[in-house]
Protein backbone atom coordinates (compact mmCIF):
# COMPACT_ATOMS: atom_id res chain seq x y z
CA UNK A 1 0.00 0.00 0.00
CA UNK A 2 1.06 3.71 -1.32
CA UNK A 3 0.21 6.29 2.13
CA UNK A 4 -0.07 9.72 1.47
CA UNK A 5 2.59 11.82 0.97
CA UNK A 6 4.25 13.86 3.69
CA UNK A 7 6.06 17.45 3.72
CA UNK A 8 9.68 16.25 3.38
CA UNK A 9 12.17 19.10 2.01
CA UNK A 10 14.84 21.05 2.89
CA UNK A 11 14.44 24.42 4.01
CA UNK A 12 15.13 27.51 1.62
CA UNK A 13 17.87 29.75 2.50
CA UNK A 14 14.85 32.70 3.01
CA UNK A 15 13.76 30.17 5.82
CA UNK A 16 16.82 30.24 7.40
CA UNK A 17 17.61 32.13 11.05
CA UNK A 18 20.93 34.84 11.26
CA UNK A 19 22.62 31.89 12.72
CA UNK A 20 22.10 29.57 10.47
CA UNK A 21 23.35 32.24 7.88
CA UNK A 22 26.65 32.40 9.10
CA UNK A 23 26.68 28.90 8.88
CA UNK A 24 26.12 28.84 5.56
CA UNK A 25 27.97 31.81 4.42
CA UNK A 26 31.33 29.91 5.94
CA UNK A 27 33.99 29.50 3.44
CA UNK A 28 34.33 26.13 1.57
CA UNK A 29 37.79 25.18 2.68
CA UNK A 30 38.56 24.78 6.44
CA UNK A 31 37.80 23.36 9.37
CA UNK A 32 34.71 24.21 11.08
CA UNK A 33 32.17 22.41 14.04
CA UNK A 34 28.66 23.75 13.89
CA UNK A 35 26.92 22.87 17.93
CA UNK A 36 23.39 22.68 19.00
CA UNK A 37 20.39 20.71 20.24
CA UNK A 38 17.60 18.68 18.70
CA UNK A 39 15.61 20.38 16.26
CA UNK A 40 17.80 23.44 15.49
CA UNK A 41 18.81 22.43 11.88
CA UNK A 42 22.61 20.94 12.10
CA UNK A 43 21.57 18.62 10.18
CA UNK A 44 19.69 20.60 7.46
CA UNK A 45 23.03 23.07 7.22
CA UNK A 46 25.28 19.91 6.87
CA UNK A 47 23.37 19.16 3.82
CA UNK A 48 23.04 22.49 2.72
CA UNK A 49 26.81 22.47 3.01
CA UNK A 50 26.93 19.73 0.95
CA UNK A 51 24.98 20.98 -1.95
CA UNK A 52 27.36 23.48 -2.52
CA UNK A 53 30.00 20.97 -3.52
CA UNK A 54 27.55 19.01 -6.24
CA UNK A 55 29.52 20.90 -8.96
CA UNK A 56 33.51 19.68 -8.50
CA UNK A 57 32.09 16.34 -6.71
CA UNK A 58 34.97 16.86 -4.11
CA UNK A 59 33.67 16.03 -0.78
CA UNK A 60 31.81 13.24 1.03
CA UNK A 61 28.60 13.65 3.49
CA UNK A 62 29.05 10.90 6.48
CA UNK A 63 26.21 10.02 9.15
CA UNK A 64 26.66 7.56 11.64
CA UNK A 65 24.17 4.47 10.44
CA UNK A 66 22.56 3.74 7.16
CA UNK A 67 19.01 4.61 8.42
CA UNK A 68 20.10 8.52 8.20
CA UNK A 69 21.96 8.00 5.24
CA UNK A 70 18.77 6.97 3.16
CA UNK A 71 17.32 9.21 5.23
CA UNK A 72 19.44 12.57 3.86
CA UNK A 73 19.82 10.70 0.48
CA UNK A 74 16.11 10.77 0.00
CA UNK A 75 15.46 14.62 1.60
CA UNK A 76 18.03 15.60 -0.76
CA UNK A 77 16.25 13.23 -4.19
CA UNK A 78 19.54 12.06 -4.80
CA UNK A 79 21.80 8.47 -5.01
CA UNK A 80 25.41 8.57 -4.24
CA UNK A 81 28.35 7.08 -3.10
CA UNK A 82 29.13 11.03 -1.54
CA UNK A 83 26.52 10.14 1.05
CA UNK A 84 27.64 7.00 3.15
CA UNK A 85 28.21 5.78 6.95
CA UNK A 86 31.18 6.86 8.68
CA UNK A 87 33.02 3.62 8.65
CA UNK A 88 31.99 2.54 5.71
CA UNK A 89 34.32 5.36 4.15
CA UNK A 90 36.92 5.41 6.35
CA UNK A 91 37.56 1.25 5.48
CA UNK A 92 37.56 2.71 1.78
CA UNK A 93 39.61 5.82 2.59
CA UNK A 94 41.93 3.40 4.38
CA UNK A 95 42.36 0.84 1.77
CA UNK A 96 43.17 3.24 -0.89
CA UNK A 97 45.63 5.39 1.07
CA UNK A 98 47.29 1.93 2.91
CA UNK A 99 46.92 -0.25 -0.63
CA UNK A 100 45.53 -2.85 1.78
CA UNK A 101 42.28 -4.15 1.77
CA UNK A 102 42.82 -5.65 5.84
CA UNK A 103 42.05 -2.59 8.14
CA UNK A 104 43.68 -3.36 12.00
CA UNK A 105 40.83 -4.03 14.31
CA UNK A 106 40.80 -4.11 17.86
CA UNK A 107 40.83 -7.55 19.02
CA UNK A 108 37.19 -8.03 21.29
CA UNK A 109 35.14 -11.08 21.93
CA UNK A 110 34.23 -13.26 19.70
CA UNK A 111 31.64 -12.81 17.45
CA UNK A 112 31.37 -8.98 19.14
CA UNK A 113 31.78 -6.08 16.50
CA UNK A 114 35.45 -4.93 16.04
CA UNK A 115 35.97 -1.12 15.62
CA UNK A 116 39.47 -0.02 13.60
CA UNK A 117 42.20 0.13 15.66
CA UNK A 118 42.80 3.90 15.28
CA UNK A 119 45.98 4.07 17.30
CA UNK A 120 47.63 1.18 14.52
CA UNK A 121 46.40 3.39 11.65
CA UNK A 122 47.79 6.16 12.84
CA UNK A 123 51.12 5.00 12.85
CA UNK A 124 50.16 3.46 9.84
CA UNK A 125 49.61 6.67 8.25
CA UNK A 126 52.76 8.60 10.11
CA UNK A 127 54.91 6.71 8.26
CA UNK A 128 53.78 6.85 4.56
CA UNK A 129 54.56 10.78 5.20
CA UNK A 130 51.10 11.92 3.26
CA UNK A 131 50.69 14.89 1.45
CA UNK A 132 47.33 17.11 2.34
CA UNK A 133 44.22 16.23 0.26
CA UNK A 134 41.57 18.84 -0.71
CA UNK A 135 38.81 16.36 0.12
CA UNK A 136 35.76 18.16 1.83
CA UNK A 137 34.68 15.86 4.54
CA UNK A 138 31.45 16.81 6.44
CA UNK A 139 29.99 14.74 8.81
CA UNK A 140 26.69 14.31 10.41
CA UNK A 141 26.62 13.38 14.67
CA UNK A 142 30.47 14.46 14.99
CA UNK A 143 29.96 13.60 18.41
CA UNK A 144 29.45 9.72 18.38
CA UNK A 145 33.40 9.26 16.85
CA UNK A 146 36.45 9.00 19.16
CA UNK A 147 38.89 11.35 18.96
CA UNK A 148 41.50 9.11 17.66
CA UNK A 149 39.22 8.75 14.47
CA UNK A 150 39.71 12.70 13.78
CA UNK A 151 43.58 12.32 14.70
CA UNK A 152 43.39 9.72 12.20
CA UNK A 153 41.84 11.96 9.36
CA UNK A 154 44.75 14.46 10.02
CA UNK A 155 47.20 12.32 9.68
CA UNK A 156 45.97 11.31 6.61
CA UNK A 157 46.38 14.98 5.39
CA UNK A 158 42.85 15.83 5.60
CA UNK A 159 42.24 19.41 6.47
CA UNK A 160 38.49 20.36 5.26
CA UNK A 161 36.08 19.13 7.81
CA UNK A 162 32.76 20.38 9.01
CA UNK A 163 31.76 18.55 11.56
CA UNK A 164 27.60 19.44 13.53
CA UNK A 165 27.67 17.86 17.46
CA UNK A 166 25.56 17.75 20.30
CA UNK A 167 27.36 16.40 23.24
CA UNK A 168 23.79 15.60 24.78
CA UNK A 169 23.19 13.13 22.16
CA UNK A 170 26.01 10.97 22.51
CA UNK A 171 25.09 7.45 21.78
CA UNK A 172 28.31 5.53 22.02
CA UNK A 173 30.90 4.37 25.15
CA UNK A 174 34.20 5.95 22.81
CA UNK A 175 32.81 9.74 21.62
CA UNK A 176 34.22 12.78 21.39
CA UNK A 177 33.15 15.90 23.37
CA UNK A 178 32.95 19.87 22.27
CA UNK A 179 35.82 20.13 23.81
CA UNK A 180 38.20 17.52 22.13
CA UNK A 181 36.39 18.59 18.45
CA UNK A 182 37.76 21.97 19.34
CA UNK A 183 41.30 21.13 20.23
CA UNK A 184 41.56 18.21 17.27
CA UNK A 185 40.81 20.52 15.00
CA UNK A 186 42.60 23.63 16.02
CA UNK A 187 39.81 25.50 15.87
CA UNK A 188 38.80 29.41 16.82
CA UNK A 189 36.15 30.90 18.09
CA UNK A 190 35.04 32.16 15.20
CA UNK A 191 35.02 28.43 13.60
CA UNK A 192 32.48 27.07 16.07
CA UNK A 193 28.86 28.15 15.83
CA UNK A 194 25.93 27.78 17.94
CA UNK A 195 22.21 26.85 16.99
CA UNK A 196 19.60 28.17 19.53
CA UNK A 197 16.61 27.80 18.21
CA UNK A 198 14.20 24.61 17.82
CA UNK A 199 12.18 24.15 15.23
CA UNK A 200 10.94 20.80 14.92
CA UNK A 201 9.13 20.08 18.37
CA UNK A 202 6.22 21.79 20.20
CA UNK A 203 6.84 23.19 23.60
CA UNK A 204 5.54 20.50 25.48
CA UNK A 205 7.84 18.10 23.53
CA UNK A 206 10.87 19.90 24.00
CA UNK A 207 9.97 20.73 27.74
CA UNK A 208 10.38 16.48 28.10
CA UNK A 209 13.19 16.02 26.02
CA UNK A 210 15.13 18.89 28.35
CA UNK A 211 14.35 17.16 31.46
CA UNK A 212 16.87 14.27 30.25
CA UNK A 213 19.42 17.43 29.23
CA UNK A 214 22.80 16.50 31.06
CA UNK A 215 25.80 18.70 29.49
CA UNK A 216 26.10 22.02 29.58
CA UNK A 217 28.91 21.97 26.79
CA UNK A 218 26.13 21.80 24.18
CA UNK A 219 23.78 24.39 25.41
CA UNK A 220 20.01 23.40 25.01
CA UNK A 221 17.91 25.00 22.27
CA UNK A 222 15.47 26.93 23.57
CA UNK A 223 11.95 25.79 24.30
CA UNK A 224 9.45 26.47 21.18
CA UNK A 225 7.10 29.04 21.48
CA UNK A 226 4.92 26.08 19.46
CA UNK A 227 1.92 25.47 21.73
CA UNK A 228 0.11 22.01 21.79
CA UNK A 229 -2.41 20.60 23.69
CA UNK A 230 -0.60 17.02 23.12
CA UNK A 231 1.21 16.51 26.90
CA UNK A 232 3.59 13.73 26.24
CA UNK A 233 1.58 10.71 28.30
CA UNK A 234 3.27 7.66 29.64
CA UNK A 235 0.60 4.44 29.54
CA UNK A 236 1.84 1.32 32.07
CA UNK A 237 1.17 -1.95 32.50
CA UNK A 238 -0.76 -1.50 28.79
CA UNK A 239 -1.56 -4.89 26.85
CA UNK A 240 0.75 -4.79 23.98
CA UNK A 241 -2.26 -5.44 21.67
CA UNK A 242 -3.48 -2.65 23.17
CA UNK A 243 -0.25 -0.50 21.83
CA UNK A 244 -0.37 -1.78 18.60
CA UNK A 245 -4.29 -0.50 18.23
CA UNK A 246 -3.49 2.88 19.43
CA UNK A 247 -0.51 2.96 17.47
CA UNK A 248 -3.08 1.73 14.38
CA UNK A 249 -6.05 3.98 15.13
CA UNK A 250 -3.78 7.05 14.94
CA UNK A 251 -2.33 6.21 11.85
CA UNK A 252 -5.60 5.81 10.60
CA UNK A 253 -6.55 8.91 11.64
CA UNK A 254 -4.26 10.68 9.12
CA UNK A 255 -2.40 8.65 6.74
CA UNK A 256 0.19 11.71 5.75
CA UNK A 257 1.61 11.30 9.30
CA UNK A 258 4.73 9.21 9.56
CA UNK A 259 4.60 7.21 13.04
CA UNK A 260 8.30 6.50 15.12
CA UNK A 261 8.03 3.26 17.21
CA UNK A 262 11.63 3.17 18.85
CA UNK A 263 12.43 0.21 20.62
CA UNK A 264 15.50 -1.27 22.93
CA UNK A 265 16.68 -4.50 20.74
CA UNK A 266 15.44 -6.78 17.79
CA UNK A 267 13.17 -8.98 20.17
CA UNK A 268 11.07 -5.99 21.05
CA UNK A 269 11.72 -4.26 17.57
CA UNK A 270 10.58 -8.22 15.48
CA UNK A 271 7.33 -8.31 18.00
CA UNK A 272 6.28 -4.64 17.14
CA UNK A 273 6.48 -5.28 12.88
CA UNK A 274 4.31 -8.34 13.75
CA UNK A 275 2.03 -7.07 15.97
CA UNK A 276 1.83 -4.05 13.90
CA UNK A 277 1.47 -5.85 10.64
CA UNK A 278 -1.22 -9.31 12.01
CA UNK A 279 -3.42 -7.20 15.05
CA UNK A 280 -7.03 -7.44 14.44
CA UNK A 281 -8.35 -4.13 14.37
CA UNK A 282 -11.25 -2.36 12.15
CA UNK A 283 -10.07 0.42 10.70
CA UNK A 284 -11.60 2.67 8.37
CA UNK A 285 -8.79 3.14 5.78
CA UNK A 286 -6.25 0.48 4.20
CA UNK A 287 -4.21 -0.42 6.93
CA UNK A 288 -0.55 1.72 7.29
CA UNK A 289 2.16 -0.01 6.13
CA UNK A 290 4.89 -1.23 8.68
CA UNK A 291 8.45 -0.67 7.68
CA UNK A 292 11.60 -1.40 9.75
CA UNK A 293 15.68 -1.87 9.39
CA UNK A 294 18.42 -4.18 10.85
CA UNK A 295 21.97 -4.45 10.38
CA UNK A 296 21.75 -8.20 10.57
CA UNK A 297 22.25 -10.15 7.09
CA UNK A 298 18.95 -10.52 6.58
CA UNK A 299 18.21 -7.07 5.92
CA UNK A 300 20.16 -5.95 2.68
CA UNK A 301 19.38 -2.15 2.97
CA UNK A 302 17.26 0.19 3.84
CA UNK A 303 13.41 -0.37 2.27
CA UNK A 304 11.76 2.96 4.17
CA UNK A 305 10.26 5.72 2.30
CA UNK A 306 10.35 9.25 4.79
CA UNK A 307 8.30 10.91 2.21
CA UNK A 308 5.12 8.92 2.90
CA UNK A 309 2.67 8.39 6.01
CA UNK A 310 3.03 5.08 7.85
CA UNK A 311 4.53 3.69 10.59
CA UNK A 312 8.01 3.02 10.89
CA UNK A 313 9.99 0.52 13.73
CA UNK A 314 13.29 1.04 14.90
CA UNK A 315 15.77 0.07 17.50
CA UNK A 316 16.81 3.44 19.71
CA UNK A 317 20.15 3.55 18.22
CA UNK A 318 18.61 3.69 14.59
CA UNK A 319 16.72 7.03 14.77
CA UNK A 320 20.10 9.34 15.10
CA UNK A 321 19.07 12.61 12.90
CA UNK A 322 15.92 11.73 12.37
CA UNK A 323 12.27 13.10 13.02
CA UNK A 324 8.84 11.75 13.07
CA UNK A 325 5.41 13.33 13.29
CA UNK A 326 4.17 11.20 16.06
CA UNK A 327 6.73 8.72 18.32
CA UNK A 328 5.54 5.69 20.59
CA UNK A 329 9.01 5.39 23.00
CA UNK A 330 8.49 1.58 23.86
CA UNK A 331 10.34 1.19 27.50
CA UNK A 332 10.12 -2.50 27.65
CA UNK A 333 13.66 -3.67 28.15
CA UNK A 334 15.51 -0.53 28.28
CA UNK A 335 17.83 -1.09 31.50
CA UNK A 336 20.29 1.70 33.38
CA UNK A 337 23.95 -0.22 32.63
CA UNK A 338 26.56 0.00 35.33
CA UNK A 339 24.44 2.68 37.11
CA UNK A 340 25.00 4.96 33.93
CA UNK A 341 22.00 7.31 34.70
CA UNK A 342 24.16 9.99 32.09
CA UNK A 343 24.01 7.26 29.25
CA UNK A 344 20.33 6.86 29.71
CA UNK A 345 19.19 9.81 30.02
CA UNK A 346 21.27 10.66 26.93
CA UNK A 347 19.43 7.81 24.92
CA UNK A 348 16.12 9.28 25.91
CA UNK A 349 16.79 12.78 25.14
CA UNK A 350 17.26 11.27 21.58
CA UNK A 351 14.17 9.44 21.30
CA UNK A 352 11.98 11.58 22.92
CA UNK A 353 13.53 14.61 20.90
CA UNK A 354 12.58 12.95 17.39
CA UNK A 355 8.69 13.61 18.03
CA UNK A 356 7.55 16.60 16.13
CA UNK A 357 3.82 16.73 16.95
CA UNK A 358 3.20 13.94 20.06
CA UNK A 359 4.93 12.09 22.30
CA UNK A 360 3.86 8.68 23.60
CA UNK A 361 5.61 6.31 25.87
CA UNK A 362 4.33 3.14 26.75
CA UNK A 363 5.08 0.14 28.60
CA UNK A 364 3.74 -3.59 29.56
CA UNK A 365 5.41 -3.48 32.93
CA UNK A 366 4.12 -1.38 36.23
CA UNK A 367 8.06 -0.17 36.79
CA UNK A 368 10.05 -0.16 34.05
CA UNK A 369 13.45 -0.13 34.85
CA UNK A 370 13.64 3.83 33.56
CA UNK A 371 10.88 5.17 35.25
CA UNK A 372 13.12 6.80 37.61
CA UNK A 373 14.29 9.10 35.42
CA UNK A 374 10.96 10.25 33.77
CA UNK A 375 9.41 13.65 34.99
CA UNK A 376 7.39 12.94 38.09
CA UNK A 377 5.56 16.48 37.39
CA UNK A 378 2.34 15.97 35.10
CA UNK A 379 2.48 19.10 34.15
CA UNK A 380 5.46 17.59 32.05
CA UNK A 381 4.26 13.98 31.22
CA UNK A 382 0.64 12.60 32.09
CA UNK A 383 0.67 8.70 33.50
CA UNK A 384 -2.12 6.61 32.58
CA UNK A 385 -2.65 3.23 34.19
CA UNK A 386 -4.30 0.55 32.25
CA UNK A 387 -3.55 -2.40 33.80
CA UNK A 388 -6.99 -4.69 34.07
CA UNK A 389 -7.41 -4.19 37.73
CA UNK A 390 -7.09 -0.45 37.51
CA UNK A 391 -9.26 0.35 34.06
CA UNK A 392 -11.98 -2.04 35.91
CA UNK A 393 -11.82 0.03 39.24
CA UNK A 394 -12.59 2.93 37.22
CA UNK A 395 -15.43 1.47 35.24
CA UNK A 396 -17.48 0.49 38.43
CA UNK A 397 -16.70 3.91 39.05
CA UNK A 398 -18.29 5.47 36.64
CA UNK A 399 -21.10 2.90 37.35
CA UNK A 400 -21.75 4.31 40.39
CA UNK A 401 -21.87 8.00 39.45
CA UNK A 402 -24.18 7.27 36.82
CA UNK A 403 -27.97 8.22 37.28
CA UNK A 404 -30.12 5.81 37.27
CA UNK A 405 -33.40 6.01 35.47
CA UNK A 406 -37.09 5.39 37.29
Amino acid sequence: MIMAKRRFCLPGEEDLNKDQDMVLALPEDGQYLIVGGPGTGKSVMALLRAMKYHENNDYVFLVYNRVLEAFSQQLLNVKSNRYLTILRWFNYAYKKIAGSDNIPKVKVVQNSYSPPDYNAIIEEFKKLELSERSLHIIIDEGQDMPPLFYEALLCAGYENFFVVADQNQQITDNCSSRQQLTDLLGLEPEDVIELKINYRNTHPIALFARHFYTDKASPPPDLPARASLETPTLYYSINPVEIYQMILREADGDNRKLIGVVVANNRIRDEYVQGLRNCNINLDNERPTVSTYSSSPSYHGVDIDFSQGGIIVLNDKSIKGLEFDSVYIVLDDFKIYNDDLIGMKKRLYVMSSRAIQKLTLVTTLENPPVLSLLPEDETVMKRVDRSAKKQSAVLKENVKSEDIPF
